[in-house]
């Protein structure tokens, strides 16, 4: 990511460009991490997938709270990429709960206070039944779950920070270090899913194609 921070010319190179919505910075980040493995260097291949998946990124900051709390929804929930899938199964409608109250705010039918607390109070309530030590990937996709209705109050950038760090453990619990590539596919979709949700253009076209080209440079030539 920060070779994207560079290229769009952040005063301060950093692995979440002005230009990239933080979660999705955030998923490829960990990606990074994945595919660096212990050595913490990526080969020439992981570095192409690291760079696209973060060239997808670009042109997603700056979304209003409805897009929000729908991503946040398929990220509880999504059939492919949702943290639901590593709860046992008495815990997920704790989960698909949540994941309904955040699309409804994200029509703009908010839920009532009431709705959001005890929504919250199952999913913790659910959380305590876990061994975190035994279950770790689901303890995560129900701290996630429970965090995020605190977007019910704010959309502070902590909050959604909180939630996407939980989601991000569960899924790297889950997968392990040795699938990286399924973290990868796990990070193409959540990108994927906030463009769509978002209505964000394609990152492509003449000018992209002249600063991804850029970028490869800049990654073949690190040392």
């Amino acid at each position: 990511m920060n070779v994207i921070s560079y290229i769009y010319g952040d005063r301060v190179v950093t692995d979440y460009p002005a230009c990239s919505a933080r979660p999705l910075a955030a998923f490829v980040q960990s990606c990074n991490d994945l595919l660096a493995g212990p050595s913490g260097y990526l080969s020439p291949e992981d570095s192409l997938v690291a760079l696209e998946l973060g060239w997808q990124t670009v042109g997603t900051s700056g979304t209003e709270p409805s897009v929000i709390h729908a991503w946040v929804a398929e990220l509880l929930t999504n059939p492919t990429w949702g943290v639901v899938q590593y709860a046992k199964l008495s815990s997920t409608k704790a989960i698909y709960d949540i994941a309904e109250l955040h699309r409804l705010a994200a029509r703009s039918q908010q839920p009532t206070q009431s709705d959001w607390e005890n929504a919250y109070s199952a999913a913790v309530a659910e959380s305590r039944s876990y061994d975190g030590a035994g279950h770790p990937a689901g303890t995560h996709a129900l701290r996630s779950a429970y965090e995020s209705t605190a977007l019910a109050d704010d959309h502070h950038q902590g909050t959604v920070d909180a939630v996407t760090g939980s989601a991000l453990r569960a899924h790297a619990f889950a997968t392990g270090s040795a699938a990286s590539a399924r973290f990868a596919a796990i990070t193409h979709d959540a990108i994927a899913s906030w463009r769509q949700l978002a209505s964000v253009r394609s990152a492509g076209g003449a000018s992209s194609t002249l600063t991804s080209d850029r970028a490869h440079e800049l990654v073949s030539t690190t040392p």
